[in-house]
């Protein structure tokens, strides 16, 4: 392949890699803004659970994931 598509794949790839980081930041965000503690709950058999908290640790972990593979990434690959 030429240099040029080398350059586009690497791009693709960041491009990629950047927007899954953001969409967990934009969760975690839209979570604290648009459902705070309390506000929506989900009735389960034994016990009520509330979906902020479920939100905000998916949100968290998500993003941490997806951080550390655009980290693991990055320091992979051949960047020139």
């Amino acid at each position: 392949m030429d240099a040029l598509g080398e350059k586009i794949i690497q791009a693709d790839a960041l491009l990629w890699h950047i927007s899954n980081v953001g969409v967990g930041i934009a969760v975690f965000v839209a979570t604290l803004l648009y459902s705070p503690p309390g506000t929506n709950s989900l009735d389960v058999i034994v016990t009520h659970l509330d979906l902020f908290y479920l939100l905000i640790s998916l949100s968290l972990v998500y993003t941490c994931w997806t951080g550390i593979d655009l980290w693991k990434w990055f320091s992979d690959s051949n960047h020139q």
